[in-house]
């Protein structure tokens, strides 16, 4: 997948946590399904894809998601209902919402991409997500547009500039 400069740095960097605030028009979307497909690459992994809505999520990911998986020719099966495609090698990629993040609870995840995570309860990431990256040591990457300073994707950035992590 073609990236521009700025989307080759963000992939190329090694961080188990990434931060992205990027104005409209970026490519977070392509980053999004690029990284998705990247760290499904490899056999039986669970990834997420987490918008603020279960709408979100279908309307930003879902039809460019299965697009490239079906370039790919990585698709076993695809689940309407549930968002989910499953590839040839065991992985899964799922589109979830964090207006309901209690259902995500007790799954193990190898990657996760937060789409617009300063619309949501950072509760999804502390009390959720963040325990079921644990025990794999998955990778987040977080992606947003910028929404001011009175929110918790403004302390994530702002730690991962301190910290360079």
């Amino acid at each position: 997948m073609k990236l521009t400069i700025p989307q080759a740095k963000i992939c190329q960097d090694t961080n188990r946590f990434r931060v992205v605030i990027a104005g409209r028009r970026f490519g977070k979307t392509f980053l999004a399904t690029r990284e998705l497909a990247r760290f499904a690459r490899w056999p039986d992994q669970k990834v997420f894809y987490i918008a603020p809505s279960y709408r979100q999520a279908k309307q930003i990911l879902w039809e460019p998601l299965k697009t490239k998986m079906l370039e790919l020719n990585w698709v076993e099966r695809i689940n309407e209902s549930d968002l989910t495609v499953y590839l040839i090698n065991g992985s899964q990629i799922s589109l979830r919402s964090a207006d309901n993040f209690d259902s995500m609870r007790g799954v193990g995840l190898n990657f996760v991409v937060f789409d617009e995570f300063a619309d949501m309860d950072p509760r999804v990431w502390t009390e959720v997500i963040r325990p079921a990256l644990s025990d794999k040591q998955g990778h987040a990457l977080f992606i947003g547009t910028p929404k001011g300073k009175a929110n918790w994707s403004y302390d994530i950035f702002q730690n991962a500039i301190v910290t360079g992590k």
